[in-house]
């Protein structure tokens, strides 16, 4: 009974990773950007180890198309969203203003996929 307990629990454990990915992208203005796309969340990560984290609201990775999430900060009153174009290999970053409407983007290019 032991061993089966055992056999599940870490069965589970390594299930959690199943899904998880890494992407390595180009970005002009930070260097090397990494991405971990996970179940449902993604991490970004810059040169100096400064992350965000995305909840994915639009998940079409099983078809190999793109992957979407979103984060919001209110303390500082800035909405992010992330698009992961899989066909063209590019993510899409952009950064709202909530309280001037004012926006922006940047696009990470070359990026490279890791399992």
């Amino acid at each position: 009974m032991k061993k089966l307990l055992g056999i599940v629990v870490l069965g589970l454990l390594l299930s959690v990773n199943a899904f998880a990915e890494t992407w390595s992208c180009d970005n002009d203005r930070f260097g090397k950007s990494m991405y971990e796309v996970k179940d449902s969340e993604i991490v970004l990560t810059f040169p100096n180890n400064d992350a965000r984290t995305f909840k994915i609201t639009k998940d079409q990775r099983q078809y190999k198309i793109s992957v979407y999430g979103e984060f919001s900060n209110k303390q500082t009153n800035f909405d992010y969203d992330i698009y992961m174009d899989y066909g063209d290999k590019y993510v899409i970053n952009r950064t709202l203003d909530a309280l001037s409407g004012f926006s922006r983007s940047y696009t990470d290019t070359n990026c490279s996929i890791f399992n």
